[in-house]
């Protein structure tokens, strides 16, 4: 039993380091997750309430054409403060993605491992 206890703060302090040191892919990487489990009909109604439509493009213009079919409608926040919370946030992150790092069916993984390689280059 004490040898238990020995290890509890060895664990403890092995998971506040990865939080304090967390990176800023991984930052980034969860909330695209959400956005794509999203748009893919794979998430609670609780979620769909909240998230931005689709944007949609009646045009084709130069500024249209450079978005991606999944690209979703910003949303415009009047308080500096805000634009870093979780969907203004998203949102730009998710529309700055190119068209390439999604899978032409829904599959979570691949579309994880290629956001990820995009987001490294991309944070070097």
């Amino acid at each position: 039993m004490s040898e238990k206890l020995q290890q509890t703060p060895i664990r403890v302090e092995s998971k506040v380091f990865r939080l304090i040191t967390s990176h800023p892919l991984s930052d980034c990487l969860q909330p695209l997750s959400i956005f794509y489990r999203y748009l893919n009909d794979n998430c609670s109604i609780d979620l769909v309430i909240c998230m931005p439509p689709i944007l949609l493009r009646p045009r084709c213009t130069r500024l249209s054409s450079s978005f991606h079919p999944f690209s979703v409608q910003l949303i415009n926040t009047r308080v500096n403060q805000y634009s870093q919370s979780f969907i203004p946030f998203t949102v730009k992150l998710w529309n700055c993605l190119p068209a390439s790092v999604f899978p032409s069916s829904y599959d979570l993984t691949s579309s994880k491992t290629e956001v990820s390689r995009h987001l490294s280059q991309a944070f070097g």
